[in-house]
């Protein structure tokens, strides 16, 4: 019985073909998306879910509360706050410090600890970390070779396969041989870890024993293992929660710990120490993780919108077309009841038709997806090795999304179908008014079309806001900066270098500091201003650097001049934020006025810059100050003249071979980490870009098959309005007019929910644009003729035919 469904449902196909190419391709293409939108989904949601304890896991992060009103949020705690968690919370089954990332240069040093080459050496970018033995009891990384028991000692490092790999060419030859970490530790390889999986935060190609840091509390971030006035976010601690405890058991704790340890009459900001859930590391942007890879759960869930909506505007788009199709099969649905079908197996016939589609579209869409997924990365920060043939999430997603559609998409047509009345359908006068009031196919095109409708403003909007982003006065240039990292080890050799590169005359200016005038470093802390007794009420901002800074970055003076080389007097420049939250007009007023950061010397002020945007639009202008400080010069500025800027590049390269040798060169143009700041909101960007286009699609495929059986149900009627002398364009605004209204509604109902979202998008920005009529005008319009070209095509191709064909039965 199966055989024989199969076998008409496929014969059926063949015959109505139009009618099976419109469904396959709106469903293989909606199959396709939502795969892809899963793909990046399931990605991004299973972050460190590999952990056979995740869910007892837990990061304390801490939140500060200034009286003025600025909240503060770190996963960062002072190195001596471990040790006293261990005395004052022992129910706790783990406490693990882990240090990252390192950020680290690596030489290879092979099997002789004191070998002085430095030909071999590597740059690893924000990679690595340093932690206890216990690490490996919390997280779940195999070892190949060697134990955890290696990490007790100090200068010990355990790589993956793949590092060891890069630096000894084969793992199993690498544990007993040296590495020196950025030319000042030698460490000795101790174990191997196999490759860890592509969706974990944690950095463990490196892992270095923390007793190393122990030992040089410097080596990597700052502050000592007695002090608990100093935090570094990169600090963090993770815990292990008994099976039988509560977060909110744990939080009560956090908080007479917190009570103990930091909060005092005499300090008047509130620390509140809380327990963040692993699985929110990647998520939960007010804590930074190790991998800086984050992505919010407002995206996701975004991505989940899409894709039910993409794959419901195919579903909506089969039945509506099924809808239509019903009413030129109805002599068929009559003939089978005469001749002793039942309902049932009626249903059972419609079902395989769908099916069939729903299958052959499935595969289709899997086809075209798969094939897509190396190019999810413009979209995405979907790796291209991702694996997914092989993920068997993927495949019961397939399975599962076959079964939905196909019960979806196929259950209305087939019980409107089985349920023709058998001389109704014999003398052909069901008709779709009768099927279904008209209204169901009125409301599924409004559907179709309010969905477009709303992923075209989002498109609109996101790209205005981008736009916006990318033309804002950050206060400071960008172009034509070019950015190296520089090693603290060798500091005393950077005037040789700066002179060096002064020497070519396309180089105009070179300056050392701490990080460049936008970044994601966000060094801040307590000061006091004006040689005032008590600090104020909020955080300052520090940036380190040397007399050129201003110049290299094209940061403008409003009073006062900058500092000078060899300035004996320690002198600082601050911006306009600082005198606004301290109620200062006049930036003349606070020159020669002292500040003080944390418990440092004071400094005089000698100059006021102009605001410049030291975060992202994201943010908002923060207080800063800029002083002299060598030790803390970690980034080259090059400010290049731009006639030849490969050549002055390649320039740059040699000299910082000539000038250190020892050091692994890594650089880029400042304008790229600007780019940087902003990569998830232009992927969201595209990603609406892409939807839009997928679903106007989609819902054009529907339209141009319910007018194409609309003209031919009005072939007669447009037959005789052409013999009494209609034009060919008053019979393509009759036939156009009905589904251009549908359109219209379909815009006054989508654009109410477009401008909800995408408001509620544009209140993650600082800076931000409003939401303009012009923007749900433009999409109007934009779907207007989309529509009126998609029905045209019909409506003109049946006012060009012949009356007498239509007329010639009557």
């Amino acid at each position: 019985m199966i055989t024989t469904h199969l076998k008409i449902a496929f014969r059926t196909l063949l015959r109505y073909r139009n009618y099976t190419i419109l469904n396959v391709m709106g469903l293989s293409i909606g199959v396709a998306a939502c795969l892809l939108l899963y793909v990046v989904y399931n990605y991004e949601s299973g972050f460190d879910r590999f952990h056979a304890k995740q869910n007892r896991i837990h990061r304390i992060v801490r939140q500060t509360q200034y009286p003025g009103g600025q909240i503060d949020y770190t996963p960062g705690n002072p190195l001596p706050f471990a040790p006293a968690l261990k005395v004052d919370l022992p129910q706790l089954e783990q406490i693990v410090s882990v240090y990252g990332t390192m950020d680290a240069q690596v030489t290879v040093l092979g099997k002789n600890a004191n070998n002085q080459s430095a030909d071999k050496k590597f740059r690893e970018e924000d990679d690595g970390l340093m932690t206890e033995p216990a690490f490996f009891e919390l997280f779940d990384f195999p070892w190949l070779t060697g134990t955890k028991a290696v990490l007790k000692d100090p200068n010990v490092v355990v790589l993956s396969q793949r590092r060891a790999e890069k630096y000894f060419g084969s793992w199993e030859n690498a544990v007993g041989q040296y590495l020196k970490i950025n030319n000042k530790t030698v460490v000795k390889v101790g174990g191997i870890v196999a490759n860890p999986p592509i969706n974990t935060d944690l950095p463990v190609d490196m892992v270095v024993s923390y007793e190393t840091k122990r030992q040089n509390p410097l080596l990597f971030g700052f502050g000592d293992f007695e002090n608990w006035g100093s935090t570094s976010s990169n600090d963090q601690l993770f815990v292990l929660l008994p099976e039988n405890m509560t977060v909110e058991t744990v939080n009560k704790l956090l908080a007479k710990f917190s009570s103990k340890h930091y909060n005092n009459k005499d300090d008047k900001k509130k620390i509140s120490l809380l327990l963040s859930p692993l699985a929110d590391q990647h998520h939960d942007s007010r804590f930074n993780n190790f991998s800086g890879h984050q992505t919010s759960r407002t995206v996701l869930r975004t991505l989940g919108v899409i894709g039910v909506l993409i794959i419901f505007m195919a579903c909506v788009n089969f039945v509506n077309l099924a809808t239509v199709q019903s009413a030129r099969r109805s002599m068929e649905v009559g003939v089978r009841k005469v001749l002793g079908s039942s309902r049932r197996e009626l249903i059972r016939q419609f079902f395989s038709e769908t099916i069939l589609i729903v299958s052959f579209s499935v595969v289709l869409g899997a086809v075209i997806a798969m094939l897509c997924v190396p190019l999810l990365g413009k979209i995405s920060q979907v790796p291209a090795e991702l694996p997914v043939i092989s993920n068997p999430q993927i495949w019961l997603f397939i399975i599962g999304i076959t079964l939905l559609i196909s019960l979806i998409a196929g259950s209305y047509p087939a019980l409107i179908m089985s349920g023709f009345k058998p001389i109704e359908a014999i003398k052909s006068k069901v008709t779709t008014r009768s099927l279904t009031g008209i209204s169901l196919q009125k409301a599924l095109i409004i559907i179709q079309f309010g969905v477009s409708q709303i992923l075209i403003v989002g498109t609109i909007v996101t790209i205005t806001q981008m736009n916006f982003v990318q033309s804002l006065d950050l206060g400071f240039v960008k172009e034509s900066v070019y950015t190296l990292v520089l090693d603290d080890a060798y500091a005393s050799r950077n005037q040789a270098f700066k002179n060096e590169l002064l020497q070519n005359p396309e180089i105009e200016s070179v300056s050392f500091a701490s990080d460049v005038p936008s970044s994601d470093d966000k060094w801040s802390g307590n000061f006091a201003f004006d040689n005032r007794g008590k600090d104020e009420e909020f955080q300052l901002f520090q940036k380190f650097a040397d007399e050129d800074y201003l110049e290299t970055y094209g940061i403008e003076l409003v009073a006062g001049t900058g500092f000078r080389a060899g300035d004996s007097t320690k002198s600082c420049v601050v911006n306009e934020t600082l005198l606004r939250k301290l109620g200062i007009r006049d930036a003349n007023a606070v020159i020669g006025k002292n500040i003080r950061t944390g418990g440092s010397d004071w400094r005089p002020i000698v100059g006021v810059v102009k605001d410049f945007k030291s975060s992202s639009a994201r943010e908002a202008l923060q207080p800063i100050v800029i002083m002299p400080m060598k030790e803390f010069y970690w980034q080259g500025g090059i400010k290049i003249r731009t006639k030849n800027l490969s050549k002055s590049v390649s320039y740059i390269e040699k000299a910082h071979a000539k000038i250190f040798p020892e050091v692994a060169f890594q650089s880029k143009f400042f304008d790229e980490t600007i780019e940087d700041f902003y990569k998830q909101e232009k992927q969201m960007s595209r990603l609406y870009q892409i939807f839009a286009g997928l679903s106007i699609f989609i819902a054009c495929l529907g339209l141009f098959g319910l007018a194409t059986f609309m003209a031919q149900q009005r072939m007669k009627e447009i037959g005789v309005r052409k013999v009494l002398g209609a034009s060919v364009g008053s019979i393509v605004g009759l036939l156009s007019k009905d589904f251009l209204t549908l359109v219209f509604i379909a815009i006054v109902v989508g654009s109410p929910v477009a401008w909800y979202f995408m408001n509620k998008w544009l209140q993650n920005f600082q800076y931000k644009i409003g939401i303009s009529w012009w923007m749900f005008a433009a999409g109007a319009v934009l779907a207007i003729i989309i529509a009126f070209i998609t029905v045209s095509f019909q409506s003109i191709k049946a006012a060009l035919m012949n009356p007498v064909r239509a007329l010639k039965s009557e």
